[in-house]
């Protein structure tokens, strides 16, 4: 009897190692295909389109509350990098009069369009890498906006790190931002 039992308990064992092999192997398997599908996916221009489009329908939802947060927007769509500018050029505007302001604050993704905001004519263009341009219009019910923005890809996302809102001028926001920290460095 004694035989039974231990060759029964040798078998249930022998089972559930065998049970919890498979899972870990099958763990593995997927953890592996999810470390070649990241290693794989890099920054490419199909991309774009998508990610341009995902901001205005994040926009859109924004600007449809009551209320408008648009730091979430910031966050969400912006480099680090463009953040940090930015918040450098409010604090050098503190206490200045608004002849003395870099620009007046303005949504950059609306530039003044009422939602919900559509896209169109999308065309990107990868620069190195890991960075890429974007052209776009985006439209509301009355008007339209042509639009550029520099993007840089990192962490597995595009990031905006430049923007205008008049393909054709030299400078983004990003370079009038850095000339004004310059003329007002103190």
């Amino acid at each position: 009897m004694k035989k039974v039992i231990l060759s029964i308990s040798v078998i249930l064992l022998m089972c559930a190692c065998g049970g919890q092999t498979q899972k870990s192997s099958q763990e593995n398997d997927s953890a592996t295909t999810s470390i070649e599908k990241t290693e794989t996916k890099g920054a490419s221009a199909k991309d774009i389109p998508d990610f341009v489009t995902h901001v205005y329908n994040k926009v859109n939802e924004v600007m449809s509350q009551q209320v408008v947060n648009t730091s979430d927007l910031y966050k969400a769509f912006f480099a680090p990098s463009y953040n940090e500018l930015y918040e450098k050029v409010r604090k050098a505007e503190e206490g200045k009069s608004f002849d003395n302001m870099c620009f007046v604050e303005y949504m950059p993704f609306t530039q003044g369009l009422i939602a919900p905001i559509t896209i169109t004519d999308i065309k990107a263009n990868m620069l190195t890498d890991n960075t890429a341009e974007v052209f776009y219009e985006m439209r509301d019910k009355e008007d339209v906006v042509k639009m550029w923005w520099h993007l840089v890809y990192a962490n597995g996302e595009w990031r905006i790190d430049d923007w205008k809102n008049d393909p054709e001028e030299e400078q983004g926001m990003a370079d009038r931002m850095r000339e004004y920290l310059a003329k007002w460095k103190e």
